[in-house]
């Protein structure tokens, strides 16, 4: 979304390992917030897993949990031998979801929420993490909802004025960045926040990108969960320009835009059979110019006219909880994993604007011929959508909607 000034200064059940809890056992946390209170408390003290924690691991010497029959970046035993598509073909052995995708549920979350914008899984805590209070960024600037709705403070970092966009690392991610560390920008031409994963840290600037005019980070921030990009921290600015920062903190300019103001990222799993031309590829939006825009490691542009004005994107990997900010009624929308039955492994674009009785997302598919956007209905007793801004989808829950089962 663009309405601001640029610049201010310079799996299956058998095979689940549980996400941890926000506290130890037996230790009362102290007393939250409520949404619209002047200051959130921290929370219970946060455990930052091993990056290696999150991945299931199997006492048996049962099938092979990384066997992938159809190529598509889901594993079989997540798949499963159901027929989601109703093409004849077992889900395992099946790498394109044939047909229109099915209609969802949206249903709101019930808690209180504080003018949020950027959103995204905070992974040690099972919770998501929020950049709150748009367009001050005072007096929290991020906030963590747990299950139960209560808002945890998420570091003291605040202030950070417009539109705040965020990324964090998970489990096996392939640069060692520490799971659940989220990355900002800080509002200043080129720079970005490290904040750790307990939030008690904040290296504010992390990183100032060579250079001048490179343009802010809203924008948007993907830590690259493939490989593809050694895992580094994918950056796309509102001027155009596209850069990669390994964990370390050194910078790498992949390419440039010219002018355009870039939002929403994902780095498509490479697997051509599922996802044809964009696989392997930093996939980005543009909605001023009506454009996806795909970046390989090589810094090749290509872009793509889909009929969507791309706000953000997201990856439905595996079966968790879809969290979107709808920016229009200052509030959360979720949909429980059963709503994505026929897009498991597919990429997800969100529209900020949204045409009534619409859901203003939708699949991105190779059909085997052509890169396309298909729209993603609504059911008659959805939660209709006023406008969106960031999305994520997380194993966490939300008063309605549970948590899950974390898949790796």
């Amino acid at each position: 979304m663009r309405r601001r000034s640029l610049f201010v200064t310079r799996l299956l059940p058998s095979l689940i390992v549980l996400a941890a809890c926000g506290s130890d056992a037996g230790t009362s946390p102290p007393d939250a917030i409520d949404a619209g209170s002047p200051v959130a408390d921290s929370g219970p003290p946060i455990v930052v897993p091993p990056n290696d924690a999150g991945s299931i691991v199997r006492d048996d010497a049962g099938p092979d949990i990384t066997k992938d029959t159809d190529q598509d970046g889901v594993p079989d035993l997540i798949e499963g031998t159901g027929d989601d598509d109703g093409d004849g073909k077992p889900n395992y052995d099946d790498p394109i979801n044939d047909g229109d995708p099915g209609a969802i549920k949206l249903v709101p979350i019930s808690t209180n929420f504080n003018s949020p914008i950027g959103i995204d899984y905070h992974e040690p805590t099972n919770s998501v993490v929020l950049s709150v209070n748009y367009t001050t960024g005072t007096p929290v600037g991020f906030e963590r909802i747990e299950f139960d709705g209560k808002h945890y403070a998420f570091s003291t970092l605040s202030g950070l004025t417009d539109e705040v966009k965020i990324a964090t690392a998970r489990t096996g991610n392939p640069a060692g960045f520490p799971v659940g560390t989220l990355f900002v920008g800080n509002g200043v031409d080129g720079q970005i926040v490290r904040i750790s994963p307990d939030g008690a840290t904040v290296q504010n600037p992390w990183v100032d990108l060579p250079g001048d005019n490179n343009g802010l980070m809203r924008g948007s921030l993907y830590v690259d969960r493939t490989g593809v990009f050694g895992g580094d921290l994918m950056v796309v600015t509102t001027v155009g320009e596209i850069w990669r920062v390994t964990a370390a903190g050194a910078p790498t300019k992949l390419a440039t835009i010219a002018g355009v103001h870039l939002e929403g990222a994902v780095v498509v799993p490479n697997k051509p059979a599922r996802f044809g031309p964009l696989a392997g590829k930093l996939i980005i939006g543009a909605e001023e110019q009506h454009l996806l825009y795909a970046v390989g490691t090589d810094g090749v542009v290509t872009n793509y006219s889909l009929g969507v004005d791309v706000e953000d994107i997201d990856l439905n990997t595996g079966k968790e909880n879809f969290f979107g900010v709808d920016f229009g009624a200052s509030r959360l929308l979720g949909a429980d994993p059963a709503q994505w039955a026929k897009m498991v492994g597919d990429v997800i674009l969100t529209q900020e604007s949204v045409a009534a009785g619409t859901s203003g997302l939708f699949r991105l598919k190779w059909d085997g011929a052509n890169v396309v956007a298909q729209p993603i209905p609504l059911t008659a007793d959805s939660a209709s959508v006023g406008h969106w801004e960031h999305v994520t989808f997380a194993a966490a829950g939300i008063a309605e909607l549970p948590p899950v089962p974390v898949v790796h």
